[in-house]
């Protein structure tokens, strides 16, 4: 989307693993990578990226076991937008985190820890970091990609990992109506791995630990290395 040039993927291994090697911090790491076109201005700029081991912050931990209250505040966008206007970048992991962060910083004056954006038609894109799963009568279910939110890469792992547990899974638009109405309401990132929601615009939902329980076992199968 950001016409970045292909990257080597040997450098990217090779840069990971001179991380991981040399890390001196806690147990688990945060693993991340960022790629740039090149010092703005500069006329013989080139691509390069880099590594960063990051520690996962206590507050990310709590939070993977306690769940969080989230809220849902309007993004000002239609569903339709980012295949009308691809160059609104809409759904690419840049660096532009304003309108993130704003969001998240209006979630804690609502006195909620996170946020599900949504569209003026009541549909549901994704959370700044994250996106969003429902869990409904043994389904999963996610919002498509081409409405212009970012490819959930833990999301896509948790899906693999459930159907192969009898789970049926769903990309497709959800309503906020929906998310209310399930057996579990849960917010992915690789970071943040599988994190309920316990609590949705002040309203507490339904008791979803068994199956939070579960599809943290069906996503870690993922990764079980025998």
């Amino acid at each position: 989307m950001l016409d970045l040039p292909e990257p080597d993927l040997a450098a990217w291994e090779r840069a990971a693993q001179t991380v991981i090697d040399n890390w001196s911090g806690s147990a688990e790491i945060a693993l991340k990578l960022v790629y740039t076109r090149g010092i703005d201005g500069d006329p013989e700029a080139k691509p390069f990226g880099f590594a960063l081991g990051v520690e996962i912050d206590e507050k990310v931990l709590r939070a993977r076991v306690e769940g969080v209250a989230a809220i849902t505040l309007e993004r000002g966008i239609d569903p339709e937008l980012a295949q009308r206007a691809p160059w609104l970048l809409l759904g690419a992991k840049s660096i532009s985190y304003g309108v993130n962060m704003a969001a998240l910083r209006e979630a804690a004056r609502r006195g909620a820890s996170d946020v599900i954006f949504t569209a003026a038609d009541g549909s549901v894109f994704e959370g700044p970091t994250s996106t969003v799963v429902l869990a409904k009568d043994k389904t999963l279910y996610t919002p498509p990609a081409t409405i212009g939110i970012l490819p959930g890469t833990t999301q896509a792992a948790l899906f693999r990992g459930a159907e192969r547990a009898g789970w049926s899974i769903k990309v497709e638009p959800l309503q906020v109506s929906d998310l209310s109405e399930g057996d579990g309401l849960f917010l992915t990132s690789s970071v943040r791995k599988l994190t309920s929601v316990h609590t949705l615009d002040g309203v507490a939902l339904g008791d979803s630990s068994a199956v939070h329980a579960e599809l943290v076992a069906a996503y870690e199968s993922e990764y079980t290395i025998s």
